[in-house]
């Protein structure tokens, strides 16, 4: 959350990463007055006489070989009294959940706030008890109460587990049954340190990372790596914070870590795709949904006859509208890709009193659970059906959060929404169930990614939903350039897994990102020449051709020349306004591979901009022979006739696109043919069509002329008559 006091805070990190530890200090003595705290005030003043000390020794010359450690650790503790000086000051004047959680727990005494872990485990332990007697037997209130509170104090409570090790010990570590709760508190302790750094509540997060139960492990470790992203520079100082970021890879498959950075860096295309479901794919469905009801028979879906097997109609359904049917396609991959589809389904779902606990927004669906059965406990039909629960409990398909948005909203389906819904639903849930069991068994490594993707979509929603959102730093607002960052190859040693990162940057269009990347790639004493060229393009596509243009020349020097790099050269001179060199590099390229049809366009093209037109239609007469389905070629063959004067060609190919789907230029172009041919009349009006054309207006239409006076003359219309011709223009339109 940007405050005042947390733009300080930020602006000493700034310094601290930069070593501008002085002017940090200045910073912090300004903030630590305004707390009033005499400890802080005490703490700071002398970290800065040591400072000093150091300072001092240096230059004068004292050898020291502990001294960069001893200068290490004095950053060390800058950056926590930093932490101890803006939570004091948030605390006081923070705004929303998190801060007056954390004023009403600071005004507990010891006992109260140890009372507060005690109630929950009392709780814990009497309602086990009483479900090994009754597993049908819902949450009671003790424990939900208690559960609350607890998440209140890890998630807003920076020391909340000073001198009450053997309590969080139970809390996270204790009875299996509980893996649900665990995983949430594991969540309030991700919460609490994406607020504040304090390094006995990390070491805790590292320690769950180890956890026996795998939703509980990966959770911790998902959390993490946003922790250490954001405190990357300040662990890089910290002792033993390599051997502990090291053990990590220990703990998970390399193939596990690379794919959860992608899953959370994949998250930026969730506001994207929600985009494009309300702007591109619900307006198409609503348009052909009659025909889509009638061609599905949608009035007599539930008839007896109904059968299992899928409709053979419903491709066709779609010839009114290919573009529909494509962007379904390519919904339907990036679904399989584990991209997150139903934002924009279930953002709306999170208003039922379920979701006012904010815990509730971390909680695993799990099956059997009291909390679904309590929801369903009026619903008799299909969608409170024990098997179709258990699958959408296994499903990796929704995430945790728009599962029991879906569960609080059957009771208030109507009854025959319901029942289709429930028969659709429980089949389409099951084989995915199945397809994702098959998946698993060849693939082992499969549960956790959809264990971390669920949950990965579980923050966003809360950071990007949750009515107190504002209390909390979105971390999904961060640049996630994990290539960055002093942790990434501690993670996986011997693997570039930075450059794996920029693959998948490019390959999805994110190429100022992907760009940070390879740039560190290219810095390498033998770059790959795919690399030097995959910077060019993302260059390229960011309209820095300058850069783009360097790097695709150095490409050229690895081996033989491409043709594709060739036209890559010759396609940056172009942009930079330097035909002459992109010419060049065009010839280079169609001596390589004669007959390619873009080279002989862009060649044209070339000749054309150097105004060598009569050699430019020996290109575009070659494009129109080996392509001649091309029609767009027609217009620059139209062009350079009538600049060269071959009036009957140029008339020729004027007319053609005429006939299919004429532009203002056409309309103008076959104006200026006519007047060339001394046929004053028809030149007028073609030049009125141009002029009415829906894309134009007489300014433009003046502008563009004008331009085109110098054919004219060219080729005998009398300069005087130009006026003329143009106002008996204006006196037309006015009529």
């Amino acid at each position: 959350m940007e405050t005042p006091v947390h733009k300080q805070l930020m602006k000493v990190y700034r310094l601290l990463e930069v070593k501008r530890v002085k002017e940090s200090l200045d910073v912090l003595g300004d903030l630590v007055k305004e707390t009033h705290n005499s400890d802080l005030i005490d703490g700071l003043y002398n970290l800065e006489m040591t400072y000093k000390s150091l300072l001092r020794y240096t230059v004068e010359g004292f050898s020291d070989p502990e001294r960069q450690k001893v200068y290490n650790q004095l950053l060390v503790d800058i950056y926590s009294i930093a932490d101890q000086i803006v939570d004091e000051l948030r605390s006081k004047t923070g705004q929303g959940w998190l801060f007056d959680a954390r004023r009403y727990l600071k005004s507990k005494s010891d006992e109260e706030l140890t009372g507060i872990m005690d109630d929950y485990l009392k709780a814990a332990d009497q309602y086990l008890v009483a479900y090994t007697v009754d597993s049908e037997i819902p949450l009671s209130y003790e424990l939900e109460k208690s559960q609350d509170r607890l998440f209140e104090m890890i998630a807003s409570l920076p020391g909340f587990a000073q001198s009450r090790q053997e309590q969080v010990r139970e809390v996270f570590f204790g009875e299996d049954f509980f893996w649900p709760w665990q995983s949430v508190m594991v969540s309030a302790l991700t919460l609490n340190l994406l607020t504040t750094f304090r390094r006995e509540n990390l070491d805790l997060l590292f320690q769950l990372c180890e956890h026996p139960h795998k939703q509980v492990k990966l959770r911790a470790f998902t959390g993490l790596l946003f922790v250490l992203y954001e405190y990357d520079t300040r662990l890089s100082i910290t002792p033993g914070m390599k051997e502990k970021i090291s053990r990590l890879n220990e703990l998970f498959s390399v193939e596990t870590i690379q794919s959860i950075l992608i899953q959370i860096i994949r998250t930026r295309e969730t506001e994207k795709l929600t985009k494009k479901m309300h702007e591109e794919i619900l307006p198409e469905v609503a348009r052909i949904q009659p025909n889509l009801r009638r061609k599905l028979d949608l009035d007599n879906l539930l008839n007896d006859a109904l059968s299992e097997d899928k409709n053979p109609d419903w491709e066709d359904v779609f010839s009114d509208s290919p573009e529909l049917m494509n962007k379904l396609e390519e919904l339907s991959h990036m679904q399989m890709e584990g991209a997150d589809l139903f934002m924009s389904t279930f953002k709306m779902l999170k208003h039922f009193p379920f979701f006012n606990d904010l815990h509730h927004w971390f909680l695993p669906f799990f099956y059997p659970n009291p909390i679904v059965k309590d929801a369903l406990r009026n619903e008799t039909g299909p969608l409170n059906n024990e098997q179709m629960l258990q699958s959408m409990a296994d499903s990796g398909v929704m995430c945790n959060s728009d599962k029991y948005s879906l569960v609080m909203s059957i009771p208030q389906m109507p009854g025959m929404q319901k029942e289709m819904m429930g028969k659709m639903f429980g089949s389409e849930l099951e084989a995915m169930r199945e397809v994702q069991q098959s998946d698993e068994l060849v693939d082992p490594g499969k549960k956790e990614l959809f264990i971390s993707n669920q949950y990965i979509q579980d923050l966003y929603r809360f950071f990007k939903l949750h009515p107190q959102k504002a209390s909390f730093d979105d971390p999904f607002s961060w640049e996630m350039a994990f290539h960055k960052k002093w942790f990434l190859p501690l993670l996986t040693p011997g693997e570039n897994t930075s450059l794996k990162l920029g693959e998948y940057l490019f390959g999805k269009n994110y190429f100022r990102e992907a760009t940070g990347v390879y740039e560190q790639e290219a810095k390498k004493e033998m770059p790959e020449r795919q690399i030097l060229q995959k910077l060019a393009y993302c260059y390229q596509q960011n309209d820095d051709y300058e850069k783009a243009l360097h790097y695709y020349q150095q490409a050229d020097l690895y081996g033989d020349s491409q043709v594709w790099n060739l036209k890559k050269i010759a396609l940056c001179y172009r942009y930079l306004k330097n035909p002459e060199k992109a010419l060049e590099y065009y010839k280079a390229a169609e001596q390589l591979k004669p007959d390619d049809l873009h080279t002989q366009v862009s060649v044209g093209h070339c000749l054309l901009e150097l105004k060598r037109f009569d050699e430019a239609l020996q290109y575009y007469f070659k494009v129109e022979y080996l392509a001649p389905d091309n029609h767009k070629v027609w217009r620059p063959i139209a062009w350079c006739s009538l600049v060269e004067g071959k009036l009957d060609q140029a008339l020729k190919y004027g007319e053609k696109p005429i006939e299919e789907d004429p532009t203002q230029h056409d309309f103008m172009n076959m104006g200026h043919i006519y007047w060339c041919r001394g046929d004053r009349k028809t030149a007028l009006e073609w030049y009125l069509k141009s002029v009415k054309h829906q894309e134009w207006s007489l300014k433009d239409f003046v502008q563009a002329f004008v331009e085109d006076r110098h054919i004219l003359m060219k080729h005998g219309v009398n300069p005087d008559d130009i006026p003329i011709m143009l106002d008996q223009l204006r006196y037309y339109l006015v009529n």
